[in-house]
């Protein structure tokens, strides 16, 4: 086990303080003040991270309905109003462009403009789908999928809304709130999953990086459920009172994962925070 000298103990002690006394304030607001979707930010922030980018899904599930292709245009059009993506924007058809050997045009999002969104549809019997995918200024993209089924006597439809960006969090919190809203409409369940990547300065050694990930769960008044560590990433689930949902993941109740990792390339420290689990590449 490694040793540390007194000096380093001190400043350890001091370290974990400061984490404590910045979040404070925080913590003894969020039970009763904070939105769920704002907990991951202000928990890596009370960690010491800076927020890099997010990533926001929000879905439902219809059973026994299938929807022509003219009606999920109507709620392809809705979310978009939503996500405030104009109604001058061109649209264009990726199969048209597959069909005339443009596919290599768009392979960097950066050569799609701000006013452009790509579309891909599929209208055959018993099967209508639309995918669209919206770039944001900030190089990231947004996809929205309509999907909807009639196989024999089972009829079902999807409608999921992926959101990344790296700016406007607060912003993106509340126009995820209108999407839940909209899909709320249909009386069915909507799952939300968010994903937070941030990050901070240099390479934490053992002892800053376990009081970090104290002070992120102790601001989210979490239970430790399963630890993972090895020499490249840490990987911890974890079940926060703070948070309403959760899954069921080992027979314990789960609705956080935090797992952190250092580029060596960068010299930063990452954390990805997800709740309920991380769902995406890390």
């Amino acid at each position: 086990m490694k040793q540390y000298s007194l000096l380093g103990f001190i400043l350890i002690l001091f370290i974990g303080l400061l984490y404590n006394t910045s979040a404070q304030d925080i913590r003894n607001k969020s039970a009763k003040d904070i939105q769920e979707e704002m907990l991951l930010l202000k928990a890596a922030e009370a960690g010491g991270f800076q927020m890099e980018e997010f990533n926001i899904n929000v879905s439902t599930y219809i059973p026994d309905t299938f929807l022509s292709i003219r009606e999920i245009e109507a709620k392809q059009k809705d979310i978009m109003q939503i996500l405030n993506v104009g109604e001058k924007v061109t649209i264009i058809d990726m199969d048209e462009m597959h069909a005339s050997h443009r596919q290599d045009y768009f392979e960097d999002l950066s050569d799609i403009g701000g006013n452009t969104v790509l579309e891909q549809r599929v209208e055959d019997e018993g099967y209508n789908e639309i995918i669209m995918f919206v770039p944001s200024d900030d190089g990231n993209m947004t996809v929205i999928k309509l999907l909807s089924t009639q196989i024999e006597e089972q009829l079902e439809t999807h409608i999921v809304v992926d959101i990344v960006q790296n700016k406007g969090y607060k912003e993106m919190v509340g126009i995820c709130n209108q999407i839940r809203e909209f899909l709320n409409k249909h009386q069915n369940k909507v799952e939300i999953t968010i994903n937070l990547t941030g990050a901070r300065s240099g390479k934490l050694n053992a002892a800053e990086e376990k009081q970090s990930q104290k002070a992120i769960f102790g601001f989210l008044n979490a239970k430790e459920i399963e630890v993972l560590r090895d020499e490249l990433f840490t990987s911890i689930t974890a079940h926060s009172p703070l948070i309403s949902s959760c899954i069921k993941y080992g027979g314990k109740n789960v609705n956080i994962q935090l797992a952190m990792r250092y580029s060596e390339y960068e010299d930063k420290t990452y954390l990805l925070i997800a709740t309920p689990l991380i769902t995406i590449t890390y």
